[in-house]
């Protein structure tokens, strides 16, 4: 879900805090719809959904960014490119996520890495953003 409405945002051009605003507040109602009529597990899948789709939703951000920069495709296009790419990256976090799961790194284990990046890219995205031109 962070690697569609990343993509989103880019290609509309909106405000991409508002963007993580409206994404962080549909998790929750597609994991209820999800499981409609239980939301007995609503915290475990929002404790363990949401790091993971924030990681995705700045991938996808930052990285249609650098393509638009660095790249001659047009918009069209970066905008799946930087959806596949966040996507990528997802999917490499799940499977690290299953090991760390596994391993001997208890419960928290997983979380505390995806947090910390979530940190780094927010941070990486705050501080490439263009000046506001007047």
């Amino acid at each position: 879900m962070g690697a569609i409405a990343a993509a989103v945002v880019w290609r509309f051009r909106s405000n991409l805090a508002l963007g993580g605003l409206v994404t962080a507040c549909l998790l929750p109602l597609v994991l209820v719809a999800e499981a409609y009529g239980s939301v007995y597990w609503l915290r475990a899948k929002l404790t363990w959904g949401a790091p993971s789709m924030a990681l995705t939703f700045l991938i996808g951000s930052i990285s249609a960014r650098w393509l638009e920069a660095h790249t001659a495709l047009r918009p069209l296009w970066i905008a799946p490119a930087a959806f596949g790419l966040a996507l990528s990256v997802g999917l490499l976090y799940l499977l690290w996520f299953k090991y760390l799961l596994l391993s001997s790194h208890g419960p928290w284990g997983p979380l505390l890495p995806a947090l910390a990046a979530d940190i780094f890219l927010l941070v990486v995205l705050l501080l490439t953003r263009r000046p506001v031109r007047q």
